[in-house]
């Protein structure tokens, strides 16, 4: 509208200065032949220096695009100016009408450069943010599969120990054991590729996996678990509780006298684990790798965040269930 409304002031002045008079033929060539024919020149000279500097915001280039925009616009105007008046008419305008509509087509030009200039911009923002997304749900899952990869062989390792002991002092508790065993190893082969599993199936596992667990450790671990029916129908990342049990005992102590006891319960549609807080001596808490890895699979998910919460006494860990529908 500003545009149009300079140009009608410019072309309604150097008419009436010669002409005495404006026409309708004359408001058209003159406003919107013109304007498209001046919008399309500046749009190609930035359009060339796009493809030319596509990876280059520098200084120079906005220069050079501008000196384009100034030259494209000079020829154009004067070859306007010919298509509509005699070399002798424009000689009679007067200098000041010439220089003012020069400089309402290179202004024109210029607005024209910058309005395609910040569709670049946005454009190249865009994708720049959505690489950036991409990049960074890549590095998240990279970053899951490593941390993945790192729970299996430390928990064999510690499942043959116990095997070992017990087909030396008890063989009908070590079949037992290898039951077990088997059950939560076909889980981990079940649920390997999954990216979401029933709680129902999770819970299961993690009682199979508990029976190794106090297996182990005898007394010195207890577990509780109290979940509304309702929820078990829910989905939740596979090996959420696995990760949660093993990052308890590993930075806490675990024994008869110090007994680690682990509660599992449903508060509305998340599922809260506590543990009671017990540090192992001279050992500084960290939760790097556990935590981590559950952090990672709601993120990649998009999910709500867990919740952390640490307190004298307890350790506590919430997690949100995810409906079935909305997975």
């Amino acid at each position: 509208m500003v545009v149009a409304l300079l140009r009608f002031g410019l072309f309604g002045s150097a008419t009436l200065e010669m002409e005495g008079k404006i026409t309708l033929q004359g408001l058209l060539d003159n406003i919107l032949l013109a304007s498209v024919v001046i919008w399309e020149t500046s749009r190609a000279v930035v359009l060339f220096f796009h493809r030319r500097y596509a990876l280059q915001l520098s200084v120079k280039r906005y220069f050079l695009e501008l000196l384009g925009v100034l030259l494209a616009n000079a020829i154009l105007y004067g070859a306007l100016m010919l298509l509509h008046e005699s070399p002798q008419e424009i000689l009679a305008v007067k200098p000041i009408f010439l220089l003012y509509g020069f400089l309402y087509t290179f202004l024109f030009g210029v607005l024209v450069a910058a309005f395609y200039e910040l569709l670049f911009y946005m454009e190249a923002w865009k994708k720049a943010t959505q690489e950036a997304e991409e990049l960074k749900k890549i590095n998240l899952i990279a970053q899951l599969e490593s941390l993945k990869n790192q729970v299996k062989p430390h928990f064999l390792f510690n499942s043959l120990n116990t095997l070992t002991a017990l087909v030396e002092t008890d063989s009908a508790k070590a079949v037992k054991f290898i039951a077990e065993l088997a059950q939560v190893y076909r889980y981990l082969l079940q649920s390997n590729e999954k990216e979401l599993i029933g709680l129902d199936q999770e819970l299961q596992f993690t009682q199979a996996y508990f029976f190794l667990l106090r297996t182990r450790f005898g007394e010195g671990i207890s577990l509780g678990i109290d979940v509304a029916e309702n929820l078990k129908n829910y989905l939740i990342p596979p090996l959420t509780l696995q990760i949660l049990l093993e990052n308890a005992m590993k930075h806490n102590q675990v024994s008869v006298r110090k007994p680690l006891t682990v509660s599992i319960r449903s508060e509305q549609d998340w599922l809260v684990v506590r543990n009671n807080f017990q540090p192992k001596r001279g050992q500084v808490l960290t939760n790097k790798v556990g935590l981590a890895n559950i952090a990672a699979k709601y993120k990649i998910l998009d999910q709500p965040a867990i919740i952390i919460t640490q307190e004298p006494e307890s350790f506590t860990v919430k997690v949100p269930l995810i409906k079935a529908e909305t997975a």
